[in-house]
């Protein structure tokens, strides 16, 4: 088992280069797209939360997974607490604040994932 300070650090690693691809694909829909701030959060968002899936299963958790990978249910809870925090923050936050869009839902993935990767319920 690795310690917090290390599991938060993997995190950490994945979560930069997560952030670095929402706001690359955040940047490019708003500019070039026209959507609206908020769907273009979303959209970025998704494309981040793909990789940070995997990533985080695979570099972060894999140890109290122990072989198995988040059940189809745990990724949709995941999927629907960030997708309604991303569209309500992007709805809400001026653009000259955009960056601080990728933190909040890093917070509360690193929560959700320490408790689904430990508990059998959410495991498969």
């Amino acid at each position: 088992m690795i310690s917090l300070l290390k599991r938060i650090s993997k995190f950490g690693v994945v979560g930069i280069v997560s952030t670095g691809i929402h706001l690359l694909v955040l940047m490019s829909v708003v500019h070039l797209a026209l959507l609206p701030q908020g769907l273009a959060n979303l959209s970025a968002f998704i494309v981040a939360f793909l990789f940070s899936t995997s990533a985080q299963q695979s570099f972060t958790f894999q140890d109290r997974l122990a072989g198995q990978k988040l059940k189809n249910r745990s990724l949709l809870i995941l999927f629907i607490i960030n997708s309604i925090l991303a569209y309500a923050l992007g709805s809400h936050i001026q653009k000259p604040f955009l960056v601080m869009l990728v933190f909040v839902p890093s917070i509360v993935n690193f929560s959700l994932y320490h408790f689904f990767s430990g508990h059998p319920d959410f495991k498969r």
